[in-house]
């Protein structure tokens, strides 16, 4: 990863990987997201108006970098993702990720860190399902479970 300048972190700098072209982060950030989005709304490589128009930062020069870029192709109610090297990543995480959690349901129990590497944040060392947070949301449930409802009140 290469920055037009390192000691400007704003949105005026770019970043590039290799094998992709430069972005602005803004732009890298909404189609990494819109990656795992489209993935968790069931139809990967797909980025919806609807989702784009519900993201409260502007996302239209962001979707015209991705477009000039060979990244995103306009389709009818949004945009195929062109590069799907990132979707089949993002993926191939998911699919491991729901097989590490169902692993842990079929044992019973998810399986804690080691003590050297235990934080704030304590995650099941086999799927990283939270155990503990130190802000009090949601964790696993009880015998290998799923992460479980966020039981924290809300502020008025």
């Amino acid at each position: 990863m290469a920055d037009a300048d390192d000691a400007e972190l704003d949105d005026t700098s770019f970043i590039e990987f290799e094998g992709m072209p430069a972005l602005s982060r803004s732009t890298f950030q909404l189609h990494s997201f819109a990656i795992i989005n489209s993935i968790k709304d069931g139809r990967p490589g797909f980025v919806s108006d609807d989702y784009l128009n519900a993201i409260a930062a502007e996302t239209t020069t962001a979707a015209v970098e991705l477009e000039a870029a060979g990244m995103w192709e306009r389709r009818d109610g949004g945009y195929f993702i062109v590069a799907d090297e990132m979707v089949k990543m993002a993926i191939n995480f998911n699919e491991q990720s729901n097989r590490k959690q169902d692993e842990c349901a079929q044992r019973g129990a998810h399986l804690p860190p080691d003590e050297s590497r235990k934080s704030g944040w304590v995650v099941c060392d086999h799927c990283g399902t939270p155990l503990e947070r130190p802000d009090g949301g949601p964790v696993a449930l009880p015998n290998g479970g799923p992460l479980g409802p966020d039981t924290r009140k809300e502020e008025s």
